[in-house]
């Protein structure tokens, strides 16, 4: 073994045990981090993945890969996330997987959906990208589920610059992740098909290079340090936006469900009916007086790339294909909370601004 690998292993034991699972597999990026997880559920020709459309695009991307089928399904608009109900009913013979968004950080509801799949073969593989920390039904996100992937490259509680991880318990699942990620090279001699000799290796799949650098892996070390501490501010910093934020007529807050403890990878705010046409103006005077707002997500469905490919529910299904998820954004702005930046002068400038405008 290598610096490089001894390193980037001392980053995925650490995390491994931050997290409390048995194994984290890191990869250069989240989109390579979907597309492992992908492959080691098995994902291939024509498989359909059931995921949300309030992601970013990478998500579908990482399905088309591996030629699946994207299958967009609606959410639950009190917390962005996929409603199990909906999932129910767009499982088929072909459903091999769920992509379970934790969507800016608040948990989605991975008990029901694994209440809905129960004895199916479908495997449900978190992205819990934005959502490093988060707690779901009393347990640590990255636990609940056989595959969970996080991302590195966001200011959340690890950054790397680009990085990502996947974590399961599964032994099987860990190997192909590595072998994946090794662009399909199997080093150890006890797997080898055939002895040649001592510096013997094997092309055993078509793997991709999606290695962690040792600099990123030593980032990212010093970085878990932190990890709680950045949690417990942002945690303050949403406290403070719904203590300030929750009595307003124009906005609705998300819903925090039970047992669970979001990320606060930013602080949703949904726009009342009568504000929604306003959004685009609200957001550019948000921005030219210095506070730093974002609008997650585009629904994936509605990207050019997607609408090109001429998919059979978008060209079939009249109306909508997931209306709560388009009306949601249609309505939601997101506050940041990031912590390192924002001060509790910044914070309360937030606060006064959004609302002075609001009130227009």
């Amino acid at each position: 073994m290598n610096k490089r690998e001894q390193k980037v292993q001392e980053f995925e034991t650490a995390f491994a045990k931050y997290i409390g699972v048995k194994y984290a597999v890191a990869v250069a990026n989240s989109t390579a981090a979907l597309h492992a997880a992908l492959y080691a559920a098995g994902i291939s020709h024509k498989d359909e993945v059931i995921l949300s459309p309030l992601a970013h695009p990478e998500v579908a991307h990482a399905v088309r890969y591996l030629d699946g089928i994207p299958i967009y399904t609606d959410i639950d608009p009190k917390t962005g996330c996929l409603d199990p109900e909906a999932v129910r009913w767009r499982i088929s013979a072909n459903t091999k997987a769920i992509i379970a968004t934790h969507y800016a950080g608040f948990p989605c509801d991975v008990e029901a959906l694994a209440k809905v799949i129960e004895e199916k073969e479908i495997v449900i593989i978190e992205d819990a990208s934005r959502a490093l920390g988060g707690i779901c039904q009393g347990k640590k996100i990255g636990t609940l589920s056989s595959l969970t992937i996080f991302d590195f490259s966001h200011p959340q509680g690890v950054y790397t610059e680009l990085g990502g991880m996947v974590v399961t318990d599964s032994a099987e699942y860990a190997s192909w992740l590595r072998l994946f990620r090794d662009t399909g090279m199997m080093y150890n001699h006890e797997e080898l098909v055939k002895e040649e000799g001592p510096w013997h290796f094997e092309a055993q799949e078509i793997g991709f290079n999606y290695r962690l650098t040792s600099m990123q892996a030593g980032m990212g070390l010093e970085q878990l340090a932190k990890a709680e501490h950045k949690l417990a501010r942002r945690k303050q910093i949403a406290a403070q936006y719904h203590t300030a934020l929750s009595s307003l007529e124009e906005i609705e807050l998300l819903q925090v469900p039970s047992q669970c403890e979001p990320a606060w990878y930013t602080f949703p705010i949904l726009l009342h009916e009568k504000l929604m046409e306003k959004r685009k103006e609200l957001v550019e005077e948000l921005l030219r007086q210095g506070i730093d707002v974002d609008v997650q997500f585009y629904p994936i469905y509605l990207h050019p790339i997607y609408l090109w490919q001429g998919h059979p529910d978008i060209c079939t299904i009249e109306g909508p294909l997931c209306p709560k998820a388009e009306e949601f954004y249609q309505r939601v702005i997101n506050l940041s909370t990031y912590c390192r930046e924002l001060t509790e002068d910044e914070i309360a400038k937030v606060i006064n601004v959004l609302v002075a405008i609001l009130k227009k």
